[in-house]
């Protein structure tokens, strides 16, 4: 009996299989290609011999797509445009709308430019042209910015002089000294290696601290199952018991001067705590952005008194002049802040309230006329109101004994803690540069990179996090010692905090002349006190001037090392 044929085969029988599968294809489609369409045209047989007769006699088919056999268009006139064009000229002339502009020829990018440091990310990221003509500032000392950053990219032509890779002492040091609040560089027993220092500069404090969570930023767009926190009430008490007491201590420290500042990061705004002395301010102040008119409200009817500095001249209403105003100095910064709100004393509201109705009724108006115009004129008013919430604008400034007051309403305001959502029953995010109870040591995400353009090879560094403003300038101090070329950085900012740099520099500006000596006297006494909050001198002595030019936004900086100036 012949054995059962192998189910294997070779590779000649594969290959002949591979052939005669290709020429079935080649066939099928040959036989979907559709003859001609049209009855001019000759059609089947005629088409093939006519083709093969034209070969035989050596003759070229010709190709319907070639330019001679295609339909010419005429060119417009010269005439005729500049008929069309004046036409168009009187056409917008009559309509009293500006005669149509010329496209302009498209600008060539400056490459010298695109390979600057400040620019360079740009130029593989963003998608609109790099500005040509922007003006660079140089200065000695690098700007202070309170808004919170969440990336920071490093680029330098050289490697720097760091790695990710740490060893044990290096990592031992940089711990050491961020949590004693010690400068390495005069320590005799740390490690003062540069990779301890960078190590130092990205640890921070943050409470509560969840793993499964990503406590910053809090983007509310994330659409994610309900937190089972959010169905333990064991467990949300538990929570916020814990984030009441890490709050409280944080605000003793900032009130005894012990930490320079701390943030609280909501769902919806944020809050950043200053101490005394700092941006010459002599008080403690807090700044929120963004709020909402139902927010300022409730602020108003907790007696906590606020200004929004950023809030634009035309949206105030000044209802009372300084006649009308008390000469009880008490009560000036109540009734300052009143006016710059648009509030008016309720007494008094209530009495120009009767007056007119009272005037309307004499008039002949009946009740429901005089109760629709009051209604029309309160949703006017909220309208108002409610044209800068959730904006820049909308920056709510509380100063002095106020800091209190704000702290006992956030303390015991419930609604800081959403009941749905991926952040369901976590209290707020705590972030502060100093130790405090209940935090918990943090370090920044730090991812190296090269990058090569016009045949050029740059080195990166890219920090993903919450970055403080005291550690963006601890920060360059150790780039400054440890760097032998020039170096960019480029900042992404959370949108919502950059209301408090431009406020800060309001208020600097608005503080009393430094000519005056008891205020000069009080500025040194705060910043000796400051001593202890853990701040260099260095960097003590820059956060506590009161030059309003010392606060701005950042989005790039260059250092030079020509001159040792920055650029931004």
């Amino acid at each position: 009996m012949e054995p059962p044929p192998s189910p294997w085969k070779r590779p000649n029988e594969v290959m002949q299989l591979h052939r005669l599968k290709k020429r079935k294809k080649a066939l099928q489609k040959r036989m979907r290609q559709p003859l001609a369409s049209t009855s001019a045209k000759p059609s089947g047989k005629k088409c093939l011999d006519l083709n093969f007769s034209r070969i035989l006699d050596g003759e070229k088919r010709k190709n319907p797509f070639s330019k001679n056999n295609t339909q010419e268009f005429k060119k417009p006139k010269l005439e005729d445009t500049q008929l069309d064009e004046s036409n168009d000229k009187t056409l917008f002339a009559l309509l009293n709308l500006p005669a149509k502009v010329t496209e302009k020829p498209t600008q060539e990018l400056n490459t010298e430019k695109l390979s600057t440091f400040s620019n360079l990310l740009q130029k593989f990221t963003a998608e609109h042209s790099i500005e040509t003509n922007q003006i660079e500032k140089n200065s000695k000392y690098l700007p202070i910015d309170w808004a919170l950053t969440t990336k920071l990219r490093l680029m330098s032509p050289k490697p720097f002089a760091w790695t990710s890779k740490l060893k044990a002492s290096e990592e031992a040091s940089g711990i050491t000294g961020f949590v004693r609040c010690l400068d390495t560089t005069t320590s005799t027993t740390l490690d003062t290696s540069s990779r301890a220092r960078f190590h130092q500069t990205c640890l921070y404090w943050q409470h509560p601290h969840l793993p499964w969570l990503e406590m910053f930023p809090r983007s509310s767009g994330k659409v994610t199952a309900t937190s089972f926190l959010a169905t333990n009430e064991e467990v949300k008490k538990a929570l916020y018991d814990e984030w009441t007491e890490s709050f409280r201590s944080l605000f003793q420290l900032v009130r005894a001067l012990h930490c320079p500042y701390f943030y609280v990061c909501a769902n919806t705004f944020t809050c950043l705590f200053r101490a005394a002395g700092l941006c010459g301010v002599s008080e403690p102040c807090a700044l929120i952005a963004p709020t909402t008119r139902g927010f300022r409200q409730t602020l108003r009817q907790e007696d906590v008194e606020f200004t929004m500095p950023l809030r634009p001249e035309s949206k105030k209403k000044l209802n009372t002049s300084d006649e009308d105003k008390p000469k009880n100095s008490s009560f000036d910064s109540c009734y300052e802040t009143m006016d710059d709100m648009g509030v008016r004393d309720p007494l008094e509201e209530k009495e120009e309230d009767e007056e007119d109705d009272q005037f309307l009724t004499q008039l002949g108006f009946e009740n429901d006329i005089i109760k629709n115009i009051n209604i029309m004129q309160a949703r006017l008013t909220n309208s108002v109101e409610s044209s800068v919430d959730s904006a820049a604008e909308s920056l709510v400034l509380v100063r002095g004994a106020d800091a209190q007051a704000l702290f006992n309403f956030l303390l015991n305001c419930k609604s800081l803690v959403s009941p749905t959502g991926p952040f369901a029953g976590v209290p707020p995010t705590l972030l502060s540069p100093t130790a405090f109870h209940g935090g918990t040591l943090q370090s920044l995400k730090v991812r190296e990179n090269t990058i090569h353009s016009d045949s050029k090879k740059y080195y990166s560094i890219e920090l993903r996090g919450p970055i403080l403003p005291t550690a963006v300038h601890s920060l360059f101090k150790v780039l400054k010692t440890n760097s032998s070329a020039q170096f960019s950085a480029t900042f992404a900012h959370q949108q919502s905090t950059l209301a408090f740099s431009w406020a800060s520099s309001l208020m600097t500006e608005g503080e009393p002349s430094k000519e005056n000596e008891a205020n000069h006297f009080t500025k040194a006494f705060n910043k000796e006190n400051l001593s202890d909050c853990g701040l260099s001198e260095d960097m003590l002595q820059h956060f506590c001037s009161p030059d309003p030019a010392v606060v701005k936004t950042l989005d790039s900086v260059k250092y030079n090392t020509e001159d040792d100036t920055y650029s931004y």
